[in-house]
């Protein structure tokens, strides 16, 4: 399915919506990388969701060089379907305060521009809370994927490397469609909800070129900088819920996505191994066992879901090492994957020696 765009690539307007609520400490960089993007027919809405800090008056001093809704806290989702019926460009990237784009991302997306693309990603440079580069990249390809690919590992296995949501732009025909598509999946938005649906809809577009920064600071939604146990058991509610809602999108384009494919994604079960060792209290599956899960890692190996074979082995080592483990090393583990920046050298060493980080 494909959007209704005649326009050639030079002629597409470009949107930029920052969602913000209070980081006062970040979103005036934010805002100043939107700005700064190197595009001819452009537009940067900021959306201040009721922040109590000093957000507005860090908003308030780009005047009228952007557009600006002020509301009371209603939630991201809110926020975001906001900031988009403001907005009126041809394409969309919803930048998260705490992130910053570089000035080359749109000039870089035209060169691969496709009327039939559901979305373009772009890779992300991670840096700390001051904007000092971390020295990784996210998502790492070491093969860059196709479409078909993407669509092939999402409708099998619920999965396909994607960036963090301001690694993407979208056209505005996809963003209508999702926002208005009827579903009980609240969760954030608009992140999972179109990087979700996105599969469904039409060709994924990847440039596998780092084109925006990742803030990893602590107080992130998505980022771990440290390791939080009471957080595997929400991402593994979010996750089912996000493969849920594609699945119902899907069907509505006439497309079979697999009822059990979060059985075979590899990320998910290493999610499920670290909710289910680290804190079993809290743990969102009714009646899942170590057995079901390390039977999963096992034989999610054999289905390609964007991982080389390298990275599918380690993450089956490290599900098997969460769930039989002794509790220090489960926890040590959870760690290095979760919290990748604080990794100690030695295992960065060895992770990039068999080929499975760079």
């Amino acid at each position: 399915m494909t959007g209704a765009f005649p326009k050639q690539a030079g002629e597409l307007k470009l949107s930029i919506v920052i969602l913000n609520y209070n980081y006062a400490d970040y979103v005036g960089a934010a805002i100043q990388s939107a700005l700064d993007v190197r595009w001819p027919n452009m537009e940067v809405v900021v959306v201040d969701d009721g922040s109590t800090d000093d957000s507005p008056k860090v908003i308030e001093a780009f005047g009228d060089r952007i557009k600006l809704i002020s509301q009371p806290n209603a939630g991201q989702k809110q926020a975001s379907i906001n900031g988009f019926r403001r907005s009126s460009g041809d394409l969309i990237i919803f930048l998260d305060s705490d992130d910053a784009l570089h000035p080359d991302v749109m000039t870089e997306i035209a060169k691969v521009w496709s009327a039939s693309a559901s979305k373009f990603q772009f890779q992300m440079r991670t840096v700390d809370a001051d904007g000092k580069p971390k020295g990784t990249i996210l998502p790492q390809y070491f093969v860059v994927p196709t479409s078909k690919d993407i669509r092939n590992w999402m409708t099998t296995t619920g999965a396909y490397p994607t960036p963090p949501g301001s690694g993407n732009a979208y056209p505005r025909w996809v963003v209508e469609k999702v926002f208005n598509f009827k579903t009980d999946f609240v969760h954030r938005a608009p992140d999972s909800y179109l990087l979700a649906a996105s599969a469904a809809f039409g060709e994924i577009v990847t440039i596998p070129k780092p084109l925006a920064d990742y803030r990893v600071h602590g107080q992130n939604h998505g980022a771990f900088s440290q390791v939080e146990e009471t957080r595997f058991a929400r991402e593994v509610e979010l996750t089912r819920d996000r493969y849920e809602y594609f699945c119902k999108v899907a069907a509505s384009n006439g497309i079979h996505a697999a009822p059990d494919a979060l059985s075979r994604n590899m990320a998910f079960v290493c999610l499920r191994a670290a909710s289910y060792v680290l804190r079993p209290d809290l743990h969102p599956i009714e009646g899942d066992r170590r057995w079901r899960i390390a039977w999963d890692g096992a034989r999610s190996v054999f289905y390609p879901q964007g991982f080389s074979r390298a990275q599918r082995v380690s993450l089956a080592a490290f599900t098997f090492g969460i769930l039989f483990g002794p509790p220090s090393v489960s926890r040590s583990l959870a760690g290095w994957r979760y919290a990748s920046t604080n990794r100690p050298a030695w295992v960065k060493k060895v992770l990039n020696l068999m080929r499975i980080v760079r």
